[in-house]
């Protein structure tokens, strides 16, 4: 992913990739988290790894930016037409649903792999000292205490 990552049409519009709360220590855990829930589910791991980098990755500040999944989905378009992401009609689907809602509390998706991302990003709300509510979570292993409490673990054990 470093490729991805270090490559100027990504980093030309990161603006907080030291941040605490929505930089590259959190694309790293959400990574983890989800590809832990794609071994129990199914899911597709490269949707979920593109998911971690790109979901916050046009953020504008780590406060209230309801823009800023759509913003994620236009670099998704950018680094596509670039040849730097390859994808077929069903994970572009996936990926495009999971970046642009991830942040809207009444999203919805009956896709494991969608539901994957949006449980990922939603474990690793210990990085604010928040729990994770097992009622907004999509996945059966994504709302199990035993990832809850490896997501306050890695956290908190950093």
């Amino acid at each position: 992913m470093e490729y991805l990552i270090t490559h100027p049409i990504f980093t030309q519009g990161i603006i907080l990739v030291d941040s605490t709360v929505h930089g590259l220590h959190h694309w790293q855990r959400v990574e983890r988290f989800g590809l832990m829930i794609a071994e129990q589910n199914g899911a597709d791991k490269q949707v979920i790894s593109l998911f971690a980098y790109l979901h916050d990755a046009r953020r504008e500040t780590d406060f209230h930016d309801i823009d800023h999944g759509r913003r994620a989905a236009v670099l998704l378009d950018e680094l596509i037409d670039a040849d730097l992401i390859s994808l077929n009609d069903l994970q572009y689907q996936q990926l495009k649903l999971a970046l642009c809602e991830h942040c809207c509390n009444e999203a919805s998706s009956d896709d494991i792999t969608v539901q994957a991302c949006w449980d990922a990003d939603r474990l690793d709300l210990w990085r604010d000292n928040v729990e994770p509510n097992p009622n907004l979570m999509f996945t059966e292993y994504g709302k199990s205490q035993q990832m809850i409490n490896f997501a306050k673990e890695l956290n908190f054990n950093i």
